[in-house]
């Protein structure tokens, strides 16, 4: 049997977005937040430290990968290169 495996582009956002964690998220695991009214998968973008962010908690969205945002804290430093 073959397997394909087709590597899912990033989209960054030109300015971060605002949602709020559903599921806890943490740097090794997936979580879901609440972003206009719809839930969707969520994972930490590049993080360095042991970051959770825990259910009601706002957070940035800064991207996406495939049908998964891309969330940092809101307290994290965001750097966008034009």
């Amino acid at each position: 049997m073959k397997y394909l495996f087709v590597k899912v582009e990033i989209e960054m956002f030109p300015e971060p977005l605002i949602g709020t964690v559903e599921e806890r998220i943490t740097s090794n695991q997936s979580g879901r937040v609440k972003f206009l009214g719809t839930y969707w998968p969520a994972k930490l973008h590049e993080s360095d430290r042991e970051i959770t962010l825990i259910p009601e908690e706002t957070i940035h969205i800064i991207g996406i990968q495939g049908i998964t945002l891309l969330v940092v804290p809101i307290n994290n430093e965001l750097t966008h290169q034009k």
